[in-house]
């Protein structure tokens, strides 16, 4: 994120130096919390470069299994605005390299299921999830403000649909489990339970993928800046 944050500053110092109209903002989003430096290019067309991050950890059980979740998000992307009145309203359109990602990790006291196996941690299984969007995704929006007019503070409204590719789940396990059915022990080096783990992980990919929409994130934003 501080790499990001380096290249978007020294953009705008670079542009200002230029005598070219310039704004400097932050913001919170649904991609988390930014900064971005906006560049006139007209009275209808603005472009922003723009660096986002959030990180959320969150522990939590259910039905007798303890879960520790991590949603990662991390963004940087040209943005172009182009406001066709001239005036507050504007379409946006550009594309975020990101690094997105979900992990999950899960220990069982009691018991899970597994490929509709019965499992309890024995006594440090653990099973790990992870869920990644991607790379990159295109960004599609509508908003209002305009960092190029009115005052020199300004703030702007963005909402939009970022086009990511279709979510892949990753899932492993570490230590040792016993079946609560028959009792025996499997860990990661035995075959039987490697096929399980398997068929656990081809079920989640398959309801991400069955999931309507699920490669389409929202975002919604607001933001306040200055112009140099």
């Amino acid at each position: 994120m501080f790499k990001k944050l380096s290249v978007v500053l020294l953009s705008i110092l670079c542009y200002q130096q230029a005598q070219a109209d310039v704004a400097v903002g932050v913001g919170l989003s649904t991609l988390g919390v930014g900064v971005q430096g906006t560049f006139g290019i007209n009275k209808y067309i603005n472009l922003r470069l723009t660096a986002s991050a959030a990180s959320v950890d969150e522990d939590f059980e259910e039905s007798g299994t303890n879960y520790k979740g991590t949603v990662d998000f991390s963004s940087y992307g040209l943005i172009t605005d182009i406001h066709p009145f001239g005036g507050s309203f504007y379409l946006s359109a550009g594309y975020l390299a990101h690094d997105n990602n979900i992990d999950l990790k899960a220990t069982c006291p009691q018991s899970c299921d597994i490929d509709g196996q019965s499992y309890q941690s024995f006594p440090d299984g653990q099973i790990n999830a992870g869920i990644d969007f991607g790379s990159g995704a295109p960004y599609a929006g509508i908003g209002w403000g305009n960092a190029m007019q009115g005052g020199r503070i300004y703030a702007k409204f963005d909402i939009g649909v970022l086009f990511q590719d279709k979510p892949t789940a990753d899932l492993n396990v570490t230590g040792s489990f016993r079946n609560t059915n028959t009792g025996i022990i499997m860990n990661t080096s035995n075959p039987i339970f490697q096929k399980e783990v398997a068929n656990e992980e081809q079920a989640l990919q398959k309801e991400i993928n069955d999931a309507d929409y699920s490669e389409l994130y929202p975002v919604i934003g607001l933001s306040i800046g200055y112009r140099f």
